[in-house]
């Protein structure tokens, strides 16, 4: 799996890691129709930073696994290596 930044719009801009509306990835804007799933990894793990993960569907009719880092406040778009996505 490797990650692409993107830039990402939430329901609460107070907070980076809210529920996504929309994103922005190569030059694309997508609408989040549906947030598929959720979850978070390595809060419990003093030794692994805050991670959480949405799946989500898309206006244009895909899903994506987008990812934010807590402490950095970043967010990437997780793909699975293979063919261009």
């Amino acid at each position: 799996m490797r990650l692409e930044r993107i830039e990402v719009t939430t329901r609460d801009d107070y907070r980076g890691s809210q529920e996504p509306v929309s994103f922005c990835w190569r030059g694309r804007n997508y609408r989040v129709t549906e947030v598929v799933d959720r979850w978070i990894e390595g809060r419990i793990d003093a030794t692994r930073m805050p991670l959480r993960y949405f799946r989500v569907a898309s206006d244009r009719g895909r899903q994506f696994l987008i990812r934010h880092h807590e402490c950095h406040g970043v967010w990437a778009l997780c793909l699975v290596d293979g063919p261009e996505q």
